[in-house]
């Protein structure tokens, strides 16, 4: 009883969202159905979303997990969503994808897709650099939040 009032007051707790629900033709190609769903992924970067971003120490070196991001990454795949690293290291697939692969595993995630490529079939990308645009416009949706481009 005790560890439970003590868990409800004291222990931090994780706002985690998770995406829309599955069913809706999310893609480039606006097709429905169950074989066209299997397809769809969420594309997660690494340095910075998924892992802290450290000063670079070469493709060895990961920094700490994102303690939201990870618990929401851990959601989307018991929910059933593929997911894929998505990181500008996997340009040099031979040096990064051993670390990234033993990170993963390290920090409870399975072994997921790694690339650096986006495809047809991304219904999302979660990423610390991007900047959402209005589709079309080329306006972005809203200001950039810091610490963009700092003058």
């Amino acid at each position: 009883m005790f560890r439970f009032l003590y868990n409800k007051f004291f222990t931090p707790k994780l706002n985690v969202r998770v995406p829309h629900t599955k069913g809706l033709s999310l893609t480039d190609m606006n097709q429905f159905g169950e074989e066209q769903e299997s397809l769809q992924w969420i594309g997660v970067d690494l340095d910075g979303t998924l892992a802290n971003a450290d000063p670079w120490q070469g493709f060895e070196h990961i920094g700490k997990p994102v303690p939201n991001m990870l618990k929401r990454v851990k959601i989307w795949l018991e929910l059933g969503y593929k997911v894929k690293i998505v990181t500008a290291r996997a340009q040099n697939p031979e040096l990064a994808i051993p670390p990234i692969q033993k990170w993963l595993t390290k920090n409870g995630l399975p072994d997921l897709e790694i690339t650096n490529a986006k495809d047809m079939n991304m219904i999302e990308l979660w990423d610390d650099r991007c900047v959402q645009v209005i589709p079309n416009t080329g306006n972005p949706i809203g200001p950039n939040p810091e610490p963009y481009r700092r003058t």
